[in-house]
């Protein structure tokens, strides 16, 4: 085709897609503009596709629709679409089939009366189906990219090819072993005893790496205890590493126990020495002479450092350690639990200090006023200022409060344990997933700017999405409040394909962001199926730009994959999983 053809079919290839928008043609507005998960819903879960546009009078309030069955077309359900709102620029209607609860695969119509207004692609169904999530996604998310990742790790180290770089981050391994103690913790029924074999195999891998770490430290003359980041490139200390390092391998430790004596009791050793590495040297600085401290932590501008105190994430990771310790033995550590306790409610956010009517979430610092964000994990390298932020990738992890509450019911305190619990579950966690059509977790509150989901983040959304799928479970088993499945579900729907849609640098929506599965799925840049990519960014993936109201757009797809992101879902797949077996 000659160089005028070319423009010429571009041009009447834009005629034709504008045409077809304006007309509501089949050929491009069923999947552009109705996005639905194309992995597919639970029969007794929430059940919701959404539409979206950039003028509300698209749809009018008299819009319905109908379901119907692939095989033979009838309809099978129906009712009324329901408007969201704006939110990031567009506006949204919800399509809601939670009450249908028949196994198969379906379309939807969109309906004016008794005219179909557009339809989605029978190509590519609503699936249906009891167990569905789980049995699609839990081997592939927690098991099957690890064998991949174990071949392709750089042999001398061990461990896992961590994400789209050749580097192997010690957080990453940790979270990925969180992940797996969830698995055999909450879901050991659901599981083959190969598959529990297969688990117990990779947490050694993870844990030897975790190890080779720790050794790393010690042979560049830091006292024993410590642990680097990265094997290879990055031997930087970080506060929070050295911290979960004591959380995970004393939570491996006891888990193994049976199954290998010898290496649990290994394992249990240097979770020790790292807790008191730790409690003796932290917390760790380090800064470098830019904004991107403010950025990150939302923090004011020409604030280029930390201050000399502990992040909450951090004290939340010694309390979740120092619960990890009891639970293995170490009774010692029940005190410091208790006293890593009263230093985290301290900073907790209080009514009458709301931010625009939110409060129960937590300060970074005793000193200062900005809230934690969800995630901090920003940058991989040797700036410093990367390093300090290095692996917070957990968002307002509460469970070790939760889990405190039921080991030790009689103390004096436990009261004040739940309350604090509640009032972040009622006064932030629900309000501020409510505050978007999906109910996705947001990054946290900016001050003088509002509560935000995407802009001034470096990457890795979606992993936050699978830890707040979780942290919503495990307030559904407190309070047995059904709002939070559907805050659990929202979150998780948003990686199987019911999402904003994909804009900027690419344009296909409603896409499942799990590699390899769905109807339609992105892949990232190493094609492991299983894995889940870096999802949406207001300003790019690896960039770092001040957060603002107007760019807070979900607008540029991240393709970088990692263990970060199935470390996230399946904490938050075990979770609905265990906790909802008895409504299957």
């Amino acid at each position: 085709m000659g160089h005028n053809q070319l423009n010429m079919h571009k041009i009447y290839s834009l005629i034709f897609l504008l045409t077809s928008i304006c007309t509501f043609s089949q050929e491009s507005f069923d999947y552009r503009y109705l996005t639905y998960s194309q992995v597919g819903y639970d029969m007794n879960l929430p059940k919701v596709a959404m539409i979206q546009y950039k003028d509300s009078t698209l749809l009018s309030e008299n819009v319905s629709y109908t379901l119907h069955k692939i095989v033979n077309d009838k309809k099978v359900y129906s009712g009324k679409i329901v408007s969201q709102g704006k939110k990031w620029g567009k506006y949204w209607w919800k399509v809601d089939f939670s009450n249908f609860k028949i196994a198969g695969d379906y379309y939807l119509k969109i309906k004016k009366g008794k005219e179909t207004l557009f339809k989605s692609k029978k190509d590519l169904p609503i699936k249906i189906g009891k167990n569905l999530i789980w049995n699609k996604t839990w081997y592939p998310t927690a098991l099957h990219h690890l064998h991949i990742r174990d071949s392709l790790s750089y042999k001398p180290e061990g461990g896992w090819k961590d994400c789209g770089s050749p580097l192997q981050e010690l957080s990453s391994h940790i979270i990925m072993l969180n992940a797996l103690c969830d698995l055999l913790e909450l879901t050991p029924n659901e599981l083959k005893e190969s598959e529990l074999q297969e688990v117990y195999h990779h947490l050694v891998v993870g844990a030897n790496y975790v190890s080779l770490c720790q050794d790393k430290a010690k042979e560049l003359g830091f006292q024993e205890g410590a642990v680097i980041h990265e094997m290879r490139e990055n031997y930087k200390v970080v506060t929070g590493n050295v911290a979960k390092t004591a959380m995970i391998l004393a939570r491996i430790s006891r888990l193994i126990k049976n199954e290998n004596p010898l290496l649990a009791e290994s394992y249990l050793e240097r979770s020790i020495k790292a807790y008191s590495w730790i409690s003796t040297f932290g917390p760790v600085l380090h800064w470098d002479n830019t904004n991107n401290f403010a950025i990150t932590h939302g923090a004011p501008f020409g604030m280029h450092k930390p201050p000399k105190e502990w992040m909450t994430r951090d004290l939340m990771m010694m309390l979740w350690a120092s619960l990890e310790l009891y639970k293995s033995g170490e009774t010692e550590y029940k005190q410091k639990a208790i006293e890593y306790a009263n230093k985290i409610m301290a900073r907790q956010v209080l009514k009458k200090k709301s931010e625009e009517g939110l409060f129960g979430h937590f300060y970074t610092y005793d000193s200062f006023d900005f809230t934690e964000k969800a995630n901090i994990h920003c940058g991989a390298w040797n700036a410093n200022y990367k390093a300090y932020n290095q692996g917070g990738h957990f968002p307002h992890y509460l469970i070790p409060f939760i889990e405190m509450s039921k080991l030790w019911p009689n103390h004096a305190d436990n009261i004040k344990w739940n309350k604090m619990v509640y009032d972040f579950a009622y006064h932030y966690f629900i309000p501020a997933t409510n505050q978007n059509p999906f109910k996705i977790l947001p990054s946290g509150y900016y001050k003088g700017v509002g509560l935000l989901n995407w802009s001034g983040w470096y990457h890795g959304h979606n992993k936050i999405f699978g830890y707040a799928a979780g942290l919503a479970m495990e307030f559904y088993h407190l309070y047995h409040d059904e709002q939070f499945i559907d805050i659990a579900t929202g979150n998780l729907q948003w990686i199987t394909g019911l999402h904003s849609g994909f804009h900027e640098n690419n344009p296909d929506f409603s896409a499942s962001m799990i590699v390899g599965i769905g109807n339609r799925y992105k892949e990232d840049w190493d094609a492991m199926v299983g894995t889940i990519t870096n999802g949406f960014e207001a300003d790019g993936q690896f960039k770092l730009e001040k957060p603002s109201k107007e760019t807070d757009l979900p607008i540029v797809f991240g393709d970088e994959g990692g263990i970060h992101h199935p470390a996230g879902w399946i904490s938050g797949l075990t979770r609905l999983k265990a906790y909802l077996n008895t409504k299957e």
